[in-house]
């Protein structure tokens, strides 16, 4: 028994991490009774594999290099439609398939003898399709079976809609991400169901190596219960219209592995003009700065500190706000009486035009992301 809603969600966690792919061809295979599958695309000077399920390297090579140019499948397989299921036994049950190179010397071999094709993408020069072999036990597709591909096409169709959304959006924001990543920490930009809208490139490494964070059902979430729980209520809180200001939001520690730091978490607004100078994005966003406490953010804070004239001691303190430290721990680690720190701290709050560390915190970040350059 296929769980449909289970599947149609592992589809859409592929948007946000494509590897995934492998594990949703798998399925769909086994759930159809093929034999392999595969999802390619196609674009004007190549072609490539996003997945594949048993199907063999040395075939798939094959494919690119000499059969995707001399196969019969290959003029009708330009004609789907995104979203429409297609068999292919009009052509592959004639004998001029059964006499042709490419059935003898690639389809025969692998143990194939007709294809299902979902259409994924049509475009003017490109296409992507999901590929199904269908053995010649089970050349016609059951009933149920194609009432499931039909279930799944559309959602199949959007996730790579979305993905290619996605992929457009990075592109753009390149020079936004390098910057971000050289400063030392990951940033994601969510909605207030902790749905991803922006990841750069060091937020990426960490979820692929699931260093703190991870994707559960398209949504970022912690290692633990109880710290996935405390990012969702924040990224709620933060994501709500006319809370770009404020104490909204806070920090918490992402654990990882054992005897190494935690990275530090902020979880505050985005204020909307902040996030429409960036992105491009109307409504705020709630933003997730993650800091690895053993990288060394001592030339951020330097040039945060000068931008607002802070003094040397304003400045410490400072950088103990923004590794996490509340003024108590901070008072005793710079070796200054809680009064002190409470006065620079007053003094920091003035100058940058905040009010509580939190907000502190949310202008560092802030200020420390630079606008991308504009076009000329």
């Amino acid at each position: 028994m296929v769980d449909e809603v289970d599947l149609i969600t592992t589809i859409y966690d592929t948007v946000f991490d494509p590897t995934g792919w492998d594990a949703v061809i798998k399925r769909v295979v086994a759930a159809t009774n093929s034999t392999s599958g595969a999802l390619i695309f196609h674009n004007a000077d190549a072609i490539h594999f996003t997945a594949l399920c048993n199907v063999d390297p040395f075939y798939a090579a094959a494919y690119v290099q000499t059969h995707s140019k001399i196969s019969p499948l290959a003029a009708e397989a330009a004609t789907i439609a995104p979203g429409e299921v297609r068999a292919g036994t009009r052509i592959t049950q004639t004998d001029g398939f059964r006499a042709s190179a490419f059935y003898n010397e690639f389809a025969r071999p692998q143990g194939w003898v007709d294809v299902v094709r979902i259409g994924l993408l049509r475009a003017p020069g490109a296409a992507g399709r999901l590929v199904l072999h269908r053995s010649p036990k089970a050349i016609w597709v059951e009933p149920a079976e194609w009432h499931l591909l039909e279930i799944l096409a559309p959602h199949l169709k959007r996730a790579v809609a979305v993905e290619a959304l996605l992929s457009q959006a990075r592109m753009a924001t390149g020079s936004l991400g390098s910057a971000v990543a050289a400063a030392g920490f990951a940033v994601f930009l969510l909605t207030k169901d902790c749905r991803v809208l922006f990841a750069n490139a060091k937020a990426e490494d960490l979820i692929r190596r699931k260093i703190g964070l991870r994707y559960e059902r398209g949504r970022l979430a912690a290692l633990t219960p109880v710290l996935t729980a405390r990012l969702h209520a924040l990224a709620c809180g933060g994501a709500q219209p006319g809370r770009g200001e404020g104490n909204i939001g806070g920090t918490f520690e992402l654990s990882r592995a054992e005897n190494s730091l935690p990275l530090l978490a902020h979880v505050f607004p985005l204020a909307a003009n902040h996030a429409v100078s960036i992105l491009d994005i109307e409504t705020p966003a709630a933003a997730l700065f993650v800091a690895d406490q053993t990288a060394e953010l001592g030339a951020q804070i330097r040039r945060f500190a000068a931008r607002f004239g802070l003094t040397a001691a304003e400045t410490c303190v400072l950088a103990e706000i923004i590794s996490g430290n509340g003024l108590v721990p901070a008072a005793a680690r710079l070796r200054v009486t809680r009064a002190t720190a409470r006065t620079h701290a007053a003094r920091i709050f003035a100058k940058t035009g905040t009010e509580r560390q939190t907000e502190l915190i949310r202008r560092f970040f802030e200020n420390t992301v630079p606008n991308p350059p504009t076009s000329a």
